[in-house]
């Protein structure tokens, strides 16, 4: 196996515990790698904004940012995205039309704003991320009118969610799969995440990759869910997470422990740091 030299991660299930933090093992296992030269990256379906946080708090201030599935990526934590990908206009229009006329709750996700719908009284979320109006209260808008406002500056993802109801989810998500230059994809069994089409993390990743002349060979992926899926398959090494689903563990090369059990840190012993002491022996 060629020497790994970008690790790319996503976030919740996989980087973060159970309690939605970047555990101590797993934060040191980063950071040694990244004394060894090798890039670090964050995938995550998540705002550039929470991400960045995320990223910056514990440290990690040298690392890329994938935010929304690739939709916006960013050198480092708190950078100007190099990359921006939009819905065109007709798309989000019948998308959020299709969502408006189910009467569901849904969020709509720009780079710097998520634009809530909360028209299901049966499902209540008390945030869309945990850092997205850090120092900035007004990235937060809500209802249909705010919808409007905003939804010609473009629309980065949709993300449904729903109660335990895997029949109205599958409805869905079938009605919207038959629109043209749309994606669905899911990073839990309780939502659908729609992205326009041909933007992934693995595309973002790729493009990352090919940015710093890394080749796939020489990535490693780790995920846990469906919206995982394209960047396990582009890189090299492929990891899941043991709590991850079932279509993601066909999918790797390998599965670690889960989230719980600092799974990101036993990889990247497993594959980076023990791997360079083998290599120097």
């Amino acid at each position: 196996m060629d020497a790994i030299r970008l690790i790319a991660m996503d976030m919740d299930g996989t980087l973060l515990n159970v309690e939605q933090r970047i555990t101590p093992e797993n934060l040191n296992a980063l950071e040694q790698a990244a004394a060894r030269g090798v890039r670090i990256a964050i995938c995550s379906g998540r705002t550039a904004r929470d991400v960045s946080y995320f990223a910056s708090d514990a440290g990690l201030d040298g690392c890329a940012v994938l935010a929304l599935n690739g939709a916006c990526c960013l050198e480092v934590p708190h950078a100007e995205p190099y990359a921006l990908h939009t819905f065109r206009e007709d798309v989000a229009k019948r998308v959020t039309a299709i969502l408006l006329g189910h009467g569901v709750t849904f969020a709509c996700f720009q780079a710097d704003r998520v634009i809530v719908l909360e028209n299901d009284p049966c499902v209540t979320r008390a945030n869309w991320g945990t850092y997205v109006n850090r120092d900035k209260p007004e990235a937060y808008a809500y209802g249909e009118a705010a919808l409007r406002r905003y939804e010609g500056e473009g629309i980065c993802k949709c993300v449904y969610i729903d109660a335990p109801n895997a029949q109205r989810i599958a409805r869905i998500a079938r009605e919207l799969s038959d629109i043209p230059g749309l994606t669905v994809t899911s990073s839990w069994s309780d939502n659908l995440e729609l992205m326009p089409a041909g933007v992934g993390k693995g595309s973002a990743l790729a493009e990352l990759a090919q940015g710093l002349a890394i080749p796939r060979q020489q990535v490693m992926a780790i995920g846990d869910f469906d919206n995982d899926l394209d960047m396990i398959q582009y890189a090299g090494l492929g990891v899941a997470m043991q709590n991850g689903s079932q279509r993601v563990k066909e999918a790797a090369d390998y599965v670690t422990l889960s989230n719980a059990e600092n799974g990101v840190a036993a990889a990247i012993r497993r594959f980076v740091l023990d791997a360079c002491i083998t290599t120097l022996k």
